[in-house]
């Protein structure tokens, strides 16, 4: 019986970070990027991306004036 708790905690643990790996995996295939700095932000994407979400927060520090975007190509 213990094993068996044990067994299902260790599998578990590892089966959430082979998840985690493959959605990493998925995003830098993607090749996706925040742009804009804070605290004044001016997020803009470059020829040959698309911008996929836009707020104020973006992957980090708030933004005080304007916005940072998420571009994908």
């Amino acid at each position: 019986m213990k094993f068996a708790i044990v067994f299902a905690a260790v599998f578990g643990t590892a089966m959430s970070a082979a998840t985690g790996l493959v959605n990493r995996e998925v995003d830098a295939a993607m090749s996706c990027y925040w742009d804009g700095t804070a605290p004044f932000c001016a997020g803009g994407c470059p020829d040959g991306y698309h911008e996929v979400e836009r707020n104020d927060h973006g992957d980090g520090a708030k933004c005080w004036t304007g916005y940072k975007v998420k571009c994908c190509n």
